[in-house]
Protein backbone atom coordinates (compact mmCIF):
# COMPACT_ATOMS: atom_id res chain seq x y z
CA UNK A 1 0.00 0.00 0.00
CA UNK A 2 1.51 3.30 -1.05
CA UNK A 3 0.93 6.54 0.74
CA UNK A 4 0.70 9.86 -1.03
CA UNK A 5 2.61 12.72 0.52
CA UNK A 6 0.68 15.95 0.25
CA UNK A 7 2.91 19.00 0.43
CA UNK A 8 1.24 22.12 1.76
CA UNK A 9 2.97 25.47 1.81
CA UNK A 10 1.97 28.51 3.85
CA UNK A 11 2.01 32.05 2.47
CA UNK A 12 5.54 32.82 3.68
CA UNK A 13 6.98 29.63 2.18
CA UNK A 14 5.16 30.20 -1.12
CA UNK A 15 6.52 33.74 -1.31
CA UNK A 16 10.05 32.46 -0.70
CA UNK A 17 9.82 29.59 -3.18
CA UNK A 18 8.22 31.67 -5.94
CA UNK A 19 10.29 34.77 -5.07
CA UNK A 20 7.23 37.04 -5.03
CA UNK A 21 5.51 39.30 -2.51
CA UNK A 22 2.41 38.46 -0.47
CA UNK A 23 0.54 41.18 -2.42
CA UNK A 24 1.23 39.27 -5.64
CA UNK A 25 0.04 36.04 -4.06
CA UNK A 26 -3.21 37.71 -3.01
CA UNK A 27 -3.77 39.01 -6.57
CA UNK A 28 -2.98 35.57 -8.01
CA UNK A 29 -5.46 33.91 -5.65
CA UNK A 30 -8.15 36.54 -6.28
CA UNK A 31 -7.92 35.81 -10.01
CA UNK A 32 -8.14 32.05 -9.52
CA UNK A 33 -4.65 31.32 -10.80
CA UNK A 34 -3.84 29.32 -7.66
CA UNK A 35 -6.43 28.07 -5.21
CA UNK A 36 -5.35 27.64 -1.61
CA UNK A 37 -7.24 25.97 1.18
CA UNK A 38 -8.13 28.22 4.10
CA UNK A 39 -10.31 31.29 4.40
CA UNK A 40 -7.84 34.13 4.95
CA UNK A 41 -4.30 34.78 3.71
CA UNK A 42 -2.98 33.88 7.17
CA UNK A 43 -4.67 30.46 6.93
CA UNK A 44 -3.98 29.74 3.28
CA UNK A 45 -2.17 26.53 2.40
CA UNK A 46 -0.93 25.86 -1.13
CA UNK A 47 -0.04 22.65 -2.96
CA UNK A 48 3.40 21.95 -4.39
CA UNK A 49 2.39 23.21 -7.86
CA UNK A 50 1.54 26.69 -6.54
CA UNK A 51 5.12 28.11 -6.52
CA UNK A 52 5.60 27.27 -10.21
CA UNK A 53 2.23 28.74 -11.20
CA UNK A 54 2.71 31.82 -9.03
CA UNK A 55 6.19 32.43 -10.42
CA UNK A 56 4.93 32.03 -13.99
CA UNK A 57 2.01 34.40 -13.30
CA UNK A 58 4.28 37.05 -11.78
CA UNK A 59 6.64 36.77 -14.76
CA UNK A 60 3.79 37.28 -17.26
CA UNK A 61 2.47 40.20 -15.21
CA UNK A 62 5.86 41.93 -15.04
CA UNK A 63 7.53 41.10 -18.35
CA UNK A 64 4.50 41.38 -20.61
CA UNK A 65 2.82 44.02 -18.45
CA UNK A 66 -0.42 42.02 -18.53
CA UNK A 67 -3.28 42.77 -16.18
CA UNK A 68 -4.00 39.89 -13.78
CA UNK A 69 -7.08 38.90 -15.84
CA UNK A 70 -4.82 38.57 -18.88
CA UNK A 71 -2.32 36.53 -16.87
CA UNK A 72 -5.07 34.13 -15.78
CA UNK A 73 -6.27 33.73 -19.37
CA UNK A 74 -2.74 33.29 -20.73
CA UNK A 75 -1.95 30.56 -18.18
CA UNK A 76 -5.25 28.81 -18.93
CA UNK A 77 -4.50 28.85 -22.66
CA UNK A 78 -0.91 27.64 -22.12
CA UNK A 79 -2.20 24.75 -20.03
CA UNK A 80 -4.72 23.87 -22.75
CA UNK A 81 -2.00 23.93 -25.43
CA UNK A 82 0.18 21.65 -23.29
CA UNK A 83 -2.72 19.22 -22.83
CA UNK A 84 -3.48 19.21 -26.57
CA UNK A 85 0.19 18.58 -27.42
CA UNK A 86 0.26 15.68 -24.99
CA UNK A 87 -2.90 14.16 -26.51
CA UNK A 88 -1.54 14.74 -30.02
CA UNK A 89 1.71 12.91 -29.18
CA UNK A 90 -0.22 9.99 -27.69
CA UNK A 91 -2.41 9.75 -30.81
CA UNK A 92 0.64 9.91 -33.09
CA UNK A 93 2.20 7.00 -31.16
CA UNK A 94 -0.99 4.96 -31.46
CA UNK A 95 -1.26 5.76 -35.17
CA UNK A 96 2.38 4.84 -35.67
CA UNK A 97 1.84 1.41 -34.11
CA UNK A 98 -1.32 0.91 -36.15
CA UNK A 99 0.31 1.82 -39.48
CA UNK A 100 3.29 -0.46 -38.75
CA UNK A 101 0.94 -3.43 -38.49
CA UNK A 102 -0.46 -2.89 -41.99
Amino acid sequence: MSSTLIVQLDMRTLCQEADITADYVIEIVEHGIVEPSGRTPEDWLFDDQAPLLAKRAAKLHQELELEWEGVALALELLQEVQQLRSENNMLKQRLGRFTQLG
